[in-house]
């Protein structure tokens, strides 16, 4: 009964969102279906699937000990788990399998059909995800030109009449909102996937970027606040984005190494397969006959697991340390299938084959992910700067178009001492105004594009959160560019002292 609360406790943090869970469940099926081929006993794929840490596993987990610890039969515990899930797939798929233990299906070929079922729905899923994110990725560019247009036209139309303050902070907020609504469009509608892996340090290149961000972003905050707070808010970005994008350039460059990585997995552990099966020897063995110089960017990796296991290392750390220094989770999912799919006896040529397959499935939707993600990551940077540089710049032309009136007015004041200067001054072209209200809206403004336009390019293109640290940086300077430049390019132009 305690593992059965613990266990419900679980079940709720899994999303009922199939999209969210659905590559989960294609590497839960695939590494199951691949265990099934060596004929392991149903209660040894249960427990070995419910180590792999997948997101569905606890409905596999809960299976399993209803039928072990409460004796219950598996066909009724396959439906009393389906009528707990919240994911359509998962409740489904288990109400399938207790169907088919009922018809006598052997589970090598439940799980096999199950596996290719999945694999057709979470391709055609994945690409109908994928067209989704680069049309509101258009939407999204239009939409950050159309509020900020509006929240100019607004800057600008408070000096000709008096629109007042609330409605001026009304039209700023509501782009906060739509800048809002507009990247969590992007984060919804792009492909939930999980591409970095850490077992214990990780790569050297995540464990760099990670110290850099670490120790140069929380000091960099602090002393741009400090700074900023002194000689204005233009020194704050500028420091903040310089500190950030070392250790974003850094994760964008392990990201870069990983597609590279999981592109070349597939052909290992295919590769792999046939050998050991040519051969008749165990999978250590076979791995120093593979011609590893078509495989140049995992050569070095899999030297050093070769290395390895020849001085006698266990086995199962060897392969742990290997996936840990790709710091892929492709390259963990499908050796591990490989792995432990041989070791239970499966033929290692079809096992290859089936995680062959799955790799080079997730390579290719990953590539065709990053055609449609990178052009609107890179458009989202100069849309910003351009914006942002709008803003600044309006905002300074309406200081400086204040400051004339403001003097103007006290020169027609002083020359005609007060007469007929009241029927201008009544108008509100002609009047002085509190451009502090439209300062501190602007600077909302552009915080709220700066930060939108760091998140959006990275949920687009997924990846290590420190991604974001990578544009996050890129767009920090660029406003703090703006604020810097422009004020005093303006002033120099539009200011002139009255003769």
């Amino acid at each position: 009964m305690i593992f059965t609360k613990s266990s419900r406790k679980r079940t709720e943090k899994v999303s009922s969102d199939d999209s969210a869970i659905s590559f989960d469940l294609l590497s839960n099926l695939t590494y199951m279906a691949a265990l099934a081929t060596g004929g392991s006993s149903r209660d040894q794929i249960f427990e070995m699937a419910m180590e792999q840490g997948f997101k569905t596993g606890v409905y596999f987990r809960q299976v399993y000990m209803l039928s072990k610890r409460l004796g219950y039969e598996y066909v009724r515990a396959f439906r009393m788990v389906a009528r707990k899930a919240g994911a359509t797939s998962v409740k489904n798929l288990l109400l399938r399998f207790g169907g088919a233990i009922t018809a006598g299906v052997s589970e090598a070929d439940f799980l096999s059909e199950e596996a290719r079922v999945e694999r057709e729905q979470y391709i055609n899923t994945y690409y109908r995800a994928l067209e989704t994110l680069t049309k509101w990725g258009d939407a999204y560019a239009a939409l950050l030109v159309s509020v900020s247009l509006v929240v100019v036209v607004a800057m600008i139309s408070s000096m000709i009449s008096q629109l007042g303050g609330g409605f001026v902070a009304m039209l700023t907020f509501s782009m906060v909102a739509v800048s809002s609504f507009g990247v969590y469009i992007i984060y919804r509608t792009a492909p939930v996937e999980v591409k970095t892996y850490k077992f214990r340090r990780g790569p050297v290149l995540r464990r760099l970027a990670v110290r850099v961000f670490l120790f140069m972003v929380p000091a960099g905050f602090a002393l741009g606040a400090i700074i900023g707070l002194q000689y204005g808010q233009e020194y704050f970005f500028l420091i903040a984005g310089a500190c950030m994008f070392p250790s974003g350039f850094l994760a964008m460059k392990e990201n870069g190494q990983i597609d590279k990585i999981d592109q070349e997995v597939a052909i290992f552990v295919r590769s792999l397969g046939k050998v050991t099966a040519t051969l008749g020897t165990t999978v250590a063995r076979s791995l120093s006959k593979i011609d590893t110089r078509a495989l140049s960017t995992l050569e070095p990796y899999l030297k050093r697991l070769d290395t390895r296991l020849s001085k006698g290392v266990s086995t199962t750390l060897c392969w742990d340390s290997l996936r840990d220094e790709l710091g892929s989770e492709l390259a963990n999912r499908s050796t591990r299938i490989f792995v432990d799919a041989t070791l239970m006896g499966g033929p290692p040529e079809k096992v290859g084959e089936i995680a062959g397959e799955y790799a080079m499935d997730a390579a290719l939707m990953r590539s065709r992910r990053a055609v449609a993600a990178m052009p609107f990551a890179f458009l989202t940077i100069p849309l910003h700067f351009a914006m942002t540089g709008l803003m600044v710049f309006v905002l300074e032309i309406m200081i400086a178009f204040n400051l004339r009136i403001t003097l103007a007015l006290e020169e027609m004041d002083s020359i005609s001492s007060g007469t007929g200067i009241d029927s201008v001054a009544s108008l509100p072209f002609f009047q002085s105004h509190d451009m502090g209200m439209l300062s501190v809206m602007t600077s909302i403004a552009l915080v709220s594009m700066t930060v939108s336009n760091a998140l959006a390019p990275k949920f687009a293109m997924g990846g290590h959160p420190l991604n974001t640290a990578f544009f996050g940086g890129i767009t920090c300077m660029m406003t703090g560019f703006n604020l810097y430049v422009i004020p005093r390019v303006a002033g120099g132009l539009l200011v002139q002292s009255p003769n």
